[in-house]
């Protein structure tokens, strides 16, 4: 491994000047492990868990993976198989976000008191431009092999670099967290120790591994001793065939080839999930469409204030229902320990109504984002659509039309309150006049508005129901803007195509769910432009080299949110509401409500599940739920 003398000379000369923290971890000679690993390692099939911890392993206790006061944490016992559901054959959320390990964590998500987690500890230059980061001495992969800065070396060079890989490198590990920023520089300094350094201040770099966009590990930190056998700078061409072929690939598309095999958290669901190595609590041992078991990983880093080695749980069961409302059925029926987010206020009489026969109990949490905004596509290719949504006067007035407090009502029963980052003030007979005077004043002989065109204008919401809000919400919405004129129409498509005619840019409009919580800095809509606007997206993040160029207002929203991760905190308030006024002023998509609750149906058998906060937060956590009985 190469080592840049003059580099460590530099390093350790201002070592002493930068800000570190570490990981809460501890080391002790004797730790405990779940009965079924003790099994393994007395048939000599695993070594003693005191070899497959690092030298220091993460300590888990109170207020560590949440806030306190949302958990009353507790040791917990071990054993036991959880009971999940899932609706998409190759995504279970709940395996993603209970497996979901960044290198450096937060308590909960707010993306405060950062410390170390997969790496031992960090330190900051004074200016915010370096970054040095201890990977824990003795950690290891799920198979068994050491971690070492090999495997960020490999991910940096190899992966990142790499643009058969990586066409586009990652904004988020660019200077300026922008499209045409230079991109991190990589150091690697020892075995363990390596650093990520910008050539501009990078205040928010952090919040961005720990938990914005959710990221994992596997963005800076993939096995090579698995991964090498599927590029071609380390395996030739004809001796990947076999596995080519498989595929049904040629020997130019070994980069293909490498991107099946290598799976992200993301893809835990996926089949050759069962082949990659991980730093997860489970991993997958068994993957069908229908059937989904991950088990306890026996190299699994973190342990409890007792020293036993967690997760608690042995294993994580997902079965497939083929919608929403068979989900509720087994969420009724008790069929499920944790209900995710498939829970759904309307059923809530049925959840209470079979709470004792189901041996469950409900708890309103707060959601981290929406699950219902109405999305106009401001770059769909149609000129007169073109010429109407993008007038900021005409998304004023349907914004306006939308009666957010019978919304609340309807779809949330009353727990959510109206946004604040987009005018709320419900006036249709206002909206009617602003669509009137910017020409809109015409109609047909069924009373809807005609385009300038001279033909209905008709707006089309096409989505797929990932939640029961986002049905209820977009035909309340249709509801509203027909009142003052607008046709609209509602269609549920397949999730696949959805996803087909998203990228394609072929969407007049759909429903966002996915806009966060205000009070979340590092994830206030970072991804609705990809809706909103896809073409101009694409021209963001390629440079450039595709999509369509932006107007000044939607770069100036670009650069607003690039600057907000680039500032100290002490900054960040300053350029929060900046961004917060470039959505407030140009409505780009339909925020309905914020502050929401939402309902999770969990079994009264599982321990250490939070009382309070984010509900997505308490499931980021469940390396420690363990089942009472």
């Amino acid at each position: 491994m190469k080592r840049c003398i003059v580099g460590l000379v530099v390093l350790s000369l201002v070592f002493s000047m930068f800000v570190g923290f570490s990981s809460v971890s501890f080391a002790q000679k004797k730790y405990n492990e779940a009965p079924m690993l003790a099994e393994l390692v007395k048939a000599g099939k695993l070594p003693p868990v005191e070899e497959r911890l690092p030298k220091k392993p993460f300590l888990v206790g109170p207020g560590v993976l949440l806030p306190k006061g949302d958990l009353d944490f507790e040791v917990g016992k071990y054993g036991g198989t959880m009971r999940l559901i899932h609706h998409m054959p190759d995504l279970e959320l709940s395996f993603f976000i209970m497996n979901n390990e960044p290198l450096v964590s937060c308590p909960g998500i707010t993306g405060a008191n950062i410390q170390g987690n997969i790496v031992e500890s960090y330190k900051v230059s004074p200016d915010w431009k370096t970054f040095i980061f201890k990977l824990r001495e003795g950690l290891k992969w799920s198979d068994g092999v050491p971690v070492t800065t090999e495997d960020v070396q490999f991910t940096y060079e190899d992966f990142l670099l790499n643009e058969q890989l990586t066409p586009f490198f990652p904004t988020y590990l660019r200077s300026g967290n922008r499209s045409d920023g230079k991109p991190m520089k990589l150091e690697i300094i020892d075995k363990y120790t390596f650093s990520i350094s910008f050539d501009e201040p990078y205040g928010g770099f952090l919040t961005q591994l720990a938990i914005n966009g959710w990221r994992s590990y596997t963005d800076l930190l993939k096995p090579k001793h698995y991964l090498k056998q599927f590029h071609i700078k380390y395996t030739p061409a004809d001796k990947m065939e076999p596995f080519l072929k498989e595929e049904k690939l040629s020997k130019d598309e070994w980069n293909k080839l490498f991107h099946l095999r290598d799976c992200t958290i993301w893809e835990m669901a996926q089949k050759y999930a069962v082949h990659m190595p991980y730093l997860t609590p489970w991993i997958p041992v068994q993957i069908t469409t229908q059937y989904k078991v991950l088990e306890r990983n026996p190299y699994y880093f973190k342990v409890d204030t007792a020293g036993n080695q967690l997760p608690y749980i042995d294993k994580l069961a997902s079965t497939l229902v083929s919608d929403l409302e068979m989900a509720n059925l087994r969420i009724i029926a008790g069929e499920a320990d944790h209900s995710y987010e498939y829970a759904t206020f309307k059923n809530m009489p049925l959840y209470l109504q079979n709470a004792e026969k189901g041996n469950y109990h409900v708890i309103l949490y707060d959601l981290h984002r929406t699950t219902a905004d109405p999305v106009l596509n401001l770059t769909y290719p149609d000129p007169t659509w073109r010429k109407i949504v993008r007038d900021v006067r005409f998304r004023r007035a349907l914004n306006m039309a939308i009666n957010r407090k019978e919304l609340i009502e309807t779809v949330y029963y009353g727990y959510a309150s109206p946004p604040t980052s987009v005018p709320s003030e419900y006036n249709p007979k206002k909206a009617e006049q602003i669509l009137d005077s910017i020409g809109l004043n015409k109609r047909d002989k069924d009373g809807w508005r005609l385009g300038p065109d001279g033909k209905r204008f008709t707006i089309e919401i096409e989505y797929f129901v990932h939640f029961e809000e986002q049905k209820m919400t977009a035909e309340l919405v249709a509801e509203y803007w027909k009142k003052i004129g607008i046709m609209t129409t509602t269609k549920v498509i397949e999730p696949g195509l959805w996803g087909q005619r998203l990228g394609a840019n072929e969407l007049k409009a759909t429903m966002y769910m996915w806009t966060h919580d205000r009070r979340l800095w590092w994830a206030i809509w970072t991804s609705g432009a990809d809706y909103w606007g896809p073409l101009w997206h694409i021209w963001i993040r390629t440079k450039g080299k595709s999509g369509e160029e932006p107007p000044e207002e939607v770069k100036k929203y670009y650069d607003t949110l690039s600057k907000l991760y680039l500032v100290p905190p002490t900054e960040r308030s300053k350029v929060r509401e900046a961004f917060i006024r470039s959505i407030y002023d140009n409505i780009w998509w339909f925020i309905t409500v914020e502050d929401l609750k939402y309902p999770v149906v969990v079994s009264n058998n599982l321990g250490n599940v939070a009382k309070k906060g984010y509900g997505i937060a308490a499931q980021f956590a469940g390396e420690i739920y363990f089942f009472k009985k």
